[in-house]
């Protein structure tokens, strides 16, 4: 068995023995190709209802990287995926225009000057000059569910979008359930290729 089959062996059983992970799939190039059509069309049709234009760069990252799997999910959180993961508002030149903010970061914002809150979870940054046209950026999740595996490196991942997540569940069985997604990229190191 080469090193990348064995690498892929442990990356499953270590996926499968994470509690709340109820299945997953590692991503042929039919599947990879179904995602990349679907995550497309998600940003073709925009967020706020097609309003704003966004990049979900978890995704295209996760995506780029030798190897892709997507898991499927029964809890409400896994502390593999990092729960920290935000939205932004940025422009052109990549400045952070305004973000969501969490329950846990909230106060932090309620009595800066340089802050609007554009509803009771995100926040706009009113001394900001903005460069060309805004958009949303989904960025990279962390993602520990991977640590320590020998010859695995630039591990990352995103949350994949509701086109992306009844495909998934439809394919492997789970659509009248309210499990969740989350796909996950990785790349072999080329001493283990």
């Amino acid at each position: 068995m080469s090193d990348r089959n064995k690498i892929l062996e442990k990356v499953e059983r270590r996926i499968r023995g994470i509690p709340g992970v109820v299945d997953m799939v590692f991503l042929d190039n039919e599947f990879k190709e179904n995602i990349i059509a679907l995550e497309k069309k998600a940003e073709e049709n925009g967020a706020v209802g097609g309003l704003m234009p966004f990049t979900n760069k978890g995704v295209w990252e996760a995506l780029s990287r030798h190897v892709s799997f997507i898991m499927i999910i029964n809890k409400i959180s896994i502390p593999e995926v990092a729960s920290d993961h935000t939205i932004y508002l940025v422009d052109q030149k990549g400045q952070i225009l305004g973000e969501y903010v969490s329950k846990e970061r909230l106060m932090e914002f309620k009595d800066r000057e340089d802050v609007c809150f554009l509803s009771d979870d995100f926040v706009l940054y009113s001394d900001v000059e903005i460069v060309g046209e805004p958009y949303f950026l989904i960025p990279e999740i962390e993602f520990h569910g991977l640590d320590g595996i020998e010859g695995i490196t630039r591990v990352t991942s995103g949350s994949i979008s509701t086109l992306s997540d009844f495909f998934v569940r439809c394919t492997k069985g789970y659509l009248e359930s309210k499990h969740w997604t989350h796909l996950v990229g990785f790349d072999i190191a080329a001493d283990h290729l």
